[in-house]
């Protein structure tokens, strides 16, 4: 029984992996949204005078920005939990 424990923590530890994998991604595409979008910005209220792009850029950087937060957070929790769901396999 205690092995079976053991083999559904390590298999449960794997899929946590995996999806942090997931979040990592979607990570890199939020910082890569807030970037461009910074740039949107930039080039809507300095270079050109096109309020329009540089309002639609600035939204768009505050919401991957705020997306970009939550899937780093959600990383950070999630590495813990693989950490603790391991150590409870090698007391097993």
């Amino acid at each position: 029984m205690p092995e079976t424990q053991r083999e559904f923590l390590i298999r449960e530890a794997k899929m946590q992996t995996e999806a942090l994998q997931r979040i990592g991604a979607w990570r890199r595409l939020a910082l890569s949204a807030m970037a461009i979008s910074g740039l949107m910005a930039y080039t809507g209220f300095v270079q050109e005078a096109n309020i329009l792009r540089g309002v639609f850029g600035i939204g768009i950087a505050v919401i991957s920005g705020g997306v970009s937060f939550l899937t780093s957070v959600g990383k950070e929790n999630g590495k813990k939990n693989v950490e603790k769901i391991l150590k409870a396999a090698e007391e097993l």
